[in-house]
């Protein structure tokens, strides 16, 4: 629930950042890409990531409620993904967490529609007056916790349908 909350909040902010501006033309798909280990910083995985990127605390780092956050958005010019993970045992299949994200962004101000659908996450349309904005959710199940992968907080910028997919993609093939 906690989870299910704070990416509503999250896309609460990315539909400010949607409805303020424009998309810069550069794709993500042409950056070159390297290992990025989140261990050390106690999310157990490896993840691409442009070099040289930044790894950023989140918004949500921090403790809600009795439950620890981990929350980092890697970074470098337009390359933005936010990686989270709580410090308890997940009770929700990866199934019951994608289910609860899709509803939660159908509730987003300007959802078009789902333009990819996966067990492990989704892709999905925003247009909000003529900027169209695409975004993304992915579940990684690892050691009985769950890691979120969704976009990064982008001011001012849009992701593309192709950028979105990039994201998707190093999510789904973080280890």
């Amino acid at each position: 629930m906690k989870k299910s909350v704070l990416f509503l909040f999250t896309v609460v902010l990315a539909s400010f950042s949607v409805s303020c501006g424009g998309g810069s033309g550069n794709s993500l798909a042409d950056m070159k890409l390297t290992e990025l280990n989140l261990t050390d910083k106690g999310i157990p995985i490896t993840i691409q990531a442009p070099e040289g990127a930044e790894i950023k605390d989140g918004m949500f780092m921090g403790e809600f409620g009795g439950i620890k956050m981990l929350d980092y958005e890697i970074v470098k010019g337009e390359f933005v993904i936010e990686v989270s993970m709580d410090d308890t045992k997940e009770t929700r299949t990866v199934e019951q967490i994608v289910n609860d994200a899709e509803e939660t962004a159908k509730t987003e101000e300007g959802f078009v529609k789902f333009v990819k659908k996966e067990t492990n996450g989704f892709i999905y349309k925003v247009k909000i007056d003529d900027n169209e904005d695409y975004k993304f959710h992915y579940v990684l199940m690892k050691d009985g916790k769950a890691i979120e992968f969704t976009e990064g907080l982008k001011l001012f910028t849009e992701f593309t349908e192709k950028d979105a997919e990039t994201l998707y993609n190093i999510a789904e093939n973080a280890k």
